[in-house]
């Protein structure tokens, strides 16, 4: 049965693919909470890192990726919304904790069909509309109802949550993009590597604006980055491009709506923390409207899809 819906799509692999990404990736908000370095310096070592593991994939795969160097604008582009999307995240990691702010961030589910409209004439159906509203709503409960939004904590955490989410939607369909220009031929190491190395010299510069150290002074940091960059990062990111090739950029972003959900049992599993009954009922709200988009049929297609 799961094979048939599956087969129903023709992506079998793509959403498999961007499934595992999402299971992956759902671990970077521990992994920064664990880390006690500056925000902009743990995004440019999640780059930086995984730069230099790509770098040395391509390498010691030199022949097989000779042809494959080709770049064009939308990764120039995926590359500048991925530096803006770490560095909002990360100071909404600070404010409102890891589980709330990815939470907050993958409201992209909702923001890519809005960018989808003004850019791609494509209009949203009924249930994506509705699925929106309910979104709206959870949230509201969660940050607002739940007494905590008056908190300016707590509202600059919302406020870089959602320039996260905008900046993600961007990002996500950028790859999209990326994958139809280039005619599925540009391999996801190429494309990651190329997004990998335009984030790190942005928040290179950022930093050097900052004035924040890039000194790792600790083990825990130093390994919490290099499974950061590895992890998270490459092989996360390789899994959710490989499948952008074969899924549509709001296929994609609802399978990944899984990772708020990884990342907030994360959250209780490894930081303990704990939300309290309103919050929950927010959290919930917000999962029935992500399941609404999910059961949205029409709603996908970028204008010169594949």
């Amino acid at each position: 049965m799961g094979k048939m819906i599956l087969d129903s799509f023709n992506i079998p692999k793509g959403i498999l693919f961007v499934l595992l990404g999402a299971f992956l990736i759902s671990f970077s908000p521990v992994i920064v909470s664990i880390s006690d370095l500056e925000p902009t310096v743990s995004a440019f070592y999640r780059v930086f890192i995984g730069s230099i593991f790509l770098l040395l994939i391509i390498y010691i795969n030199r022949k097989r990726y000779i042809d494959s160097f080709s770049i064009n604008p939308y990764l120039i582009l995926a590359g500048i919304f991925f530096a803006l999307d770490l560095w909002f995240w990360h100071r909404s990691i600070l404010y409102i904790g890891p589980g709330m702010s990815t939470l907050i961030a993958n409201f992209q589910i909702f923001i890519i069909p809005l960018m989808s409209f003004f850019i791609f004439s494509l209009i949203p159906n009924k249930s994506q509309m509705i699925a929106i509203i309910v979104g709206v709503a959870g949230l509201y409960i969660t940050l607002g109802y739940g007494g905590s939004i008056s908190d300016e904590n707590i509202k600059l955490g919302f406020l870089f949550g959602i320039m996260t989410a905008l900046a993600y939607s961007a990002y996500i369909l950028s790859l999209k993009k990326n994958s139809i220009e280039a005619k599925l031929e540009t391999s996801p190491i190429i494309s990651l590597f190329y997004v990998s190395i335009i984030s790190v010299l942005i928040l290179f510069i950022v930093i050097s604006i900052e004035g924040a150290s890039l000194a790792i002074n600790s083990p825990r940091n130093l390994y919490s980055m290099l499974a950061y960059g590895v992890i998270c990062h490459v092989f996360g990111w390789y899994m959710i491009i490989l499948g952008l090739k074969t899924v549509t950029a709001t296929t994609a972003g609802i399978i990944l709506i899984s990772q708020p959900i990884f990342s907030l049992i994360w959250d209780y599993l490894f930081l303990s923390r704990l939300t309290n009954t309103i919050e929950i009922i927010g959290i919930m709200v917000v999962i029935i409207a992500m399941i609404i988009c999910v059961s949205s049929e029409r709603y996908e297609q970028i204008r010169g899809s594949s």
